[in-house]
């Protein structure tokens, strides 16, 4: 599931920062979407390296430090695109604008399976 999450963010305007060793990933999304980027947080669970934090009317989540960010920085659009899964095109779908996950928007089963 991180994974997923960390593709489709790439696609939707995530970008990896540092150098080769050191390297992370910095997620922001505008601040009226502190659900959604709560959602990312804990679904990044240890490799996220602190809380969403607000910054320049932003919300930003960075990473910490991992390898595998080192692998990641070297694909683009089409080989990012041929490793995602229905989850990783849907959150790439939420950050261009094109599909938002609301809560009542599932049945019951489908919430659970979602959005927890």
């Amino acid at each position: 599931m991180q994974l997923q999450v960390i593709l489709g963010s790439m696609l939707g305007g995530a970008r990896i920062r540092g150098a080769r060793g050191t390297r992370r990933l910095v997620i922001r999304h505008g601040s009226a979407r502190w659900t959604y980027v709560r959602w990312k947080y804990e679904r990044l669970g240890a490799l996220a390296d602190a809380a969403p934090r607000s910054r320049s009317g932003s919300l930003e989540i960075e990473t910490i430090p991992h390898p595998l960010f080192d692998d990641l920085a070297r694909l683009r659009g089409e080989e990012l695109r041929d490793r995602l899964t229905p989850l990783g095109l849907a959150v790439w779908l939420c950050d261009v604008g094109r599909l938002e996950l609301e809560r009542d928007s599932f049945l019951p089963a489908q919430r659970d399976v979602a959005l927890s």
